[in-house]
């Protein structure tokens, strides 16, 4: 066997063939040689097709790839699925280095289709050739002039668009969309590859190859499913030190979409609230759509950068557009309309009213007679821009472009103010055909623009969203295994046992086998206790009856074990009562939820978020894949929608969240220790009051 083609040398072929190539541009195999010719790359071209005579779109035509005089780096296959097999061993037999399989109905299809498609894979690798596909839209490689792709947009191009944006998608439709999208904007690709089924080379080839390539500057990334999640992680962690930003849209979100995204690719979407964890970690960029990405791109891709403060400044030639576009920024999560320092106003004494010197800016307020500054082009317009945009309060801005007169004048202040600043200025048309010049001066310049200001806050707000990567910890004492637990769900004496194995405070308790043991631990105990039922075949006791609050006094305890022990019969006869769990009550300032979940593919993970009886209602959590660091508990907490209830909502003591982090990290050297037993812990509630946190219930499961 040949040593394979490594994925540069795939995407900058020295010649290549079109197997299934026609004359007629009705046809996939016409439309990609047209394309091939339009935009011809150098080296040899081999138009192959069984009934070819002579010629085809004025090349020489070859009835097999093995006619091809030359060695053949890459062929493209659009035959028919019965004759991919056939044509996949001619590949082998010429040496091809990798077959681009266009052609769908493999895996996507159903189990027959899958046997297909392992069958070409093997004849591939059996053979030293790369298969991209099957059931893909091809690629393109604008620094080699590559046009491998059947993407109907080439045929309205007539030069491709180079730049250093470089995408990997699982979608072919959302890669032709996102070129097609991207000349209308100004945006510029180094190269676009759809992988399809990912039968050989899959979708994490191709990142990796995007983090090295020296004319990409951010990647995107459409994913329906997650073929390797642990490749996947390495890179993200890869492309965070190399300081190269990654951009992500994936479908799969919700339940209904992770089906869609099943039936489509064949691919099984992963879980979303683990995926978007592990992105978030390494600090990708995570984007509704593959319009909002690429908008995205465009910005990073110029140097554009936001902090994630989300302090938004508002520009409009409209005081109605403006106040709406305010409006929109406020009610999004995690932005607000930035302040202007006092200097900066100050500063715009000339351009600006007093009264108007505050956000949003409305340009039918500027005094356009003001002294022009040399250093800044636009005159007023770009003196206000300008101006605001240096304030140290705003972190990204939005340019509402309406039917106001000049047009033309704002979008030229407009782009001068956005090249002067390294933060992102973004631009929505909103004057519909009126406002075609002002788009083609935005295009022409690379800047681009959404057609609504829904988009532009959409957008501005992922991009202040992303936290900068947090490298993983290092674990210096990783949680010992804790002797005498046996496999499957824990009781809570067990799952108590094994939070204070990890140094998590537990609130004080007993495990009691009879009513009397009860007794002689609420004495102990002192004051008012919970009694809680303790049995391997009961998850949650309060669902049956199995807890009882509240309870003081030696025949309020006895009364509390009979009601218990009555309950559990009547729920579950053949539930076992193992003996009473009493433990002390305090008032609590505040509950969270807090734990442990294993992801399948990106393993284990620490949870915190609302907890008590908010849980279900307000689902407010975050998760961070263990381990997790002491700043990166502090920013989870810091991003719950419930972080006021910790800092002294209405009067209430804050908590110290330095100690509740402490409980995150603990938590995340558990999930690591214990020799990766732990496949889910619930603490809920864990009760805070001030400096004092304690887990007042626990659950486990072991495997």
């Amino acid at each position: 066997m040949k040593s394979a083609a490594t994925v540069k040398e795939i995407l900058h072929p020295h010649s290549v063939a079109i197997v299934g190539a026609s004359e007629s541009l009705e046809k996939w195999g016409g439309r990609l040689l047209s394309y091939m010719l339009r935009h011809r790359p150098n080296g040899p071209l081999y138009p192959v097709n069984a009934q070819a005579k002579g010629q085809l779109m004025g090349l020489p035509a070859y009835a097999s790839v093995l006619d091809c005089p030359g060695p053949v780096d890459l062929a493209i296959l659009l035959v028919p699925p019965a004759h991919v097999k056939n044509t996949v061993e001619e590949c082998v037999a010429k040496g091809v280095k990798c077959a681009l399989c266009i052609t769908a109905g493999f895996a996507e299809t159903g189990p027959a289709g899958r046997t297909r498609e392992e069958e070409i894979v093997a004849i591939a690798r059996a053979g030293g050739m790369r298969l991209i596909g099957p059931n893909c839209m091809g690629l393109m490689n604008t620094q080699h002039n590559l046009c491998a792709t059947t993407g109907v947009v080439m045929g309205a191009i007539d030069a491709l668009p180079r730049g250093g944006i470089g995408l990997a998608s699982q979608s072919g439709a959302m890669m032709g969309a996102m070129i097609s999208r991207g000349v209308d904007i100004g945006a510029g690709f180094s190269s676009t590859i759809s992988v399809g089924n990912q039968a050989d080379l899959d979708l994490n080839d191709f990142f990796e190859y995007l983090i090295d390539d020296p004319f990409t500057d951010v990647v995107c990334l459409y994913m329906e499913g997650v073929k390797d999640a642990a490749r996947l992680t390495a890179l993200l962690a890869r492309a965070a030190v190399s300081g190269k930003p990654v951009c992500i849209a994936k479908s799969g979100r919700s339940e209904a979409g992770a089906k869609a995204a099943a039936s489509h690719t064949a691919s099984l979407a992963g879980a979303w609230p683990a995926f978007e964890a592990t992105c978030r970690r390494w600090g990708a960029y995570l984007f509704d759509n593959v319009y909002d990405l690429l908008h995205g791109a465009q910005l990073l891709q110029r140097g554009k950068r936001a902090a994630p403060t989300g302090r938004i400044a508002v520009f409009s030639g409209s005081g109605g557009g403006g106040a709406l576009l305010t409006d929109e920024v406020d009610t999004t999560d995690g932005l607000r309309l930035a302040q202007l320092a006092p200097a900066t106003q100050e500063r715009l004494r000339d351009v600006l009213p007093e009264t108007h010197r505050q956000l949003p800016f409305d340009f039918g307020m500027l005094n356009h007679g003001a002294q022009p500054d040399p250093q800044v082009d636009g005159g007023a317009v770009g003196l206000a821009l300008d101006r605001a945009m240096a304030d140290d309060n705003v972190d990204a801005g939005i340019v509402l472009l309406t039917t106001q007169p000049q047009q033309e004048r704002v979008a030229r202040a407009a782009i001068s103010a956005a090249q002067r600043s390294g933060k992102p200025l973004l631009f929505v048309q909103g004057a519909g055909n009126f406002g075609d010049v002002a788009r083609r001066m935005l295009r022409d310049a690379g800047h681009g623009y959404l057609e609504s200001t829904h988009d532009a806050v959409r957008v501005v707000s992922t991009l202040c969203a992303r936290k900068p990567p947090e490298p993983a910890p290092g674990v210096a004492a990783r949680t010992p295994a804790l002797a005498g637990l046996h496999s499957g769900f824990l009781t809570e004496p067990d799952a108590r046992r094994l939070l204070e194995s990890a140094g998590i405070p537990t609130t004080r308790w007993h495990f009691a086998r009879s009513a009397d043991d009860a007794v002689r631990a609420a004495r102990d105990l002192g004051g008012p206790v919970a009694i809680k039922a303790v049995s391997p075949q009961v998850i949650h006791k309060s669902d049956v009856g199995g807890v009882v609050l509240a309870v003081l006094g030696d025949e309020a305890v006895r009364d509390a074990c009979a009601r218990i022990a009555r309950a559990l019969s009547h729920a579950d006869a053949g539930a076992a009562l193992d003996g009473y769990l009493v433990t002390e009550m305090w008032r609590a300032d505040t509950e969270l939820i807090l734990g442990i979940q294993r992801d399948p593919d990106f393993g284990p993970l620490v949870m915190v978020g609302a907890g008590g009886v908010l849980v279900e209602l307000m689902k407010d959590v975050q998760l961070a894949p263990a381990p997790v660091s002491h700043a990166a508990a502090l920013a989870m907490l810091g991003h719950l929608r419930s972080l006021p209830l910790l800092t002294g909502y209405r009067g209430r003591a804050p908590a110290d969240l330095d100690v509740i982090a402490d409980v995150i990290v603990r938590l995340g050297e558990l999930a690591l220790g214990m020799d990766g037993r732990v496949l889910e812990l619930d603490i809920n509630p864990l009760f805070i009051s001030g400096e004092r946190v304690a887990a007042a219930d626990a659950r486990a499961v072991l495997a």
